[in-house]
């Protein structure tokens, strides 16, 4: 339930501190993976990890290891503000099927309106960028609100420059 941006339009971003007052708890790594575990045994194949933001867990990885060793084939919803360089060679040993991005907008203004983040556009942008070098498969999600539709034409452009495929909502 935790993100590290905190947009209008969204109900799973928490804080840290939101979480612990609302009286609930994340599930453990260990819950999660019995839980995959359990729907693997059942049939399931693929997996998507999603969020709010996926990465601000400090054992994303942990989670993401073990499911790739039950065999499951992963793909991640990411806002790709937490990638850089040492996520990108870390998921380069073993690529998920697919990442996610959602792009939020076309600038850092409309980051900073929309997400909260004055740097957002760069930081993602760069991600994507890292990530399409070490060969990882990307798909950028596109949610349009009254925040950035203005952005909209920019970002299909950014998409097709990219060589991309982009799914609005």
């Amino acid at each position: 339930a935790r993100c590290n941006f905190n947009c209008p339009m969204c109900y799973v971003h928490m804080t840290p501190e939101q979480l612990k007052a609302s009286g609930r708890q994340e599930l453990t790594a260990k819950q999660w993976l019995d839980i995959a575990l359990a729907a693997k045994e059942k049939g399931m194949l693929f997996v998507l990890l999603t969020g709010g933001e996926p990465l601000v867990r400090k054992d994303f990885f942990e989670i993401y290891d073990g499911m790739r060793e039950m065999g499951l084939l992963i793909s991640i919803n990411s806002n790709g503000t937490m990638i850089d360089e040492a996520t990108v060679r870390w998921l380069k040993e073993c690529p998920p099927s697919r990442i996610n991005i959602t792009l939020y907008g076309a600038s850092d203004e409309t980051y900073r309106c929309l997400c909260g983040n004055p740097k957002g556009f760069t930081q993602v942008t760069h991600a994507i960028d890292l990530l399409l070098e070490a060969g990882i498969a990307v798909k950028i999600n596109c949610s349009i609100t009254p925040h950035n539709s203005h952005d909209f034409d920019a970002i299909i452009a950014y998409a097709l420059d990219k060589k991309l495929p982009v799914q609005a909502s």
